[in-house]
């Protein structure tokens, strides 16, 4: 059973069997589709909607589609780099579509590669609660990072302190 961890940033150094799951990032999907993209360096309607339309496909057919959001709002944004402009979808489908998010974690935990013993999951204010999605994959938290607390001693102990010492004087 793979065990989980949620960190503010990603590990650097992984081990066998580690697995990141970053922050909500649509940035191959804008390389995807950077050919279609206008020259004039502002966001079109049309190429805001084929974006979504290629996270929706990839993250949640059944739900999300081009017209999903209102590209009207976003239209006109200046960008220069693909980053950018994966900033302005991220916008527009936390605004119209907040879902999104948490199926992107749901894609990532259900595509994860073989073998994977601990998945560190970047947090992200963009997700509802990935414990209980990670919780309902069937992954706990990593009892060597999260501290338990201390357990209780209940009912009598077995030997008294003074049995004990008599035993260590033997």
């Amino acid at each position: 059973m793979a065990k989980f961890v949620t960190v503010q940033e990603a590990p650097t150094d992984l081990k066998k069997g580690d697995y990141v799951i970053p922050a909500p990032n649509f940035l191959d999907e804008v390389v995807k589709q950077k050919a279609k993209a206008p020259r004039n360096g502002l966001t079109a309607r049309f190429h805001l909607r084929l974006l979504v339309d290629t996270i929706g496909q990839n993250y949640d057919p059944e739900g999300l589609t081009g017209w999903t959001i209102k590209s009207h709002l976003f239209e006109g944004r200046p960008f220069t780099t693909d980053a950018e402009l994966n900033t302005i979808v991220t916008e527009a489908l936390q605004m119209s579509y907040p879902k999104i998010f948490n199926k992107y974690l749901e894609h990532k935990i259900k595509n994860r590669p073989t073998g994977t013993d601990t998945i560190y999951v970047v947090e992200s204010p963009l997700y509802d609660d990935p414990e209980s999605l990670l919780y309902r994959y069937g992954m706990s938290e990593d009892e060597a990072v999260v501290e338990a607390a201390p357990r209780r001693v209940v009912g009598k102990p077995a030997v008294t302190r003074e049995q004990a010492e008599a035993l260590k004087v033997k």
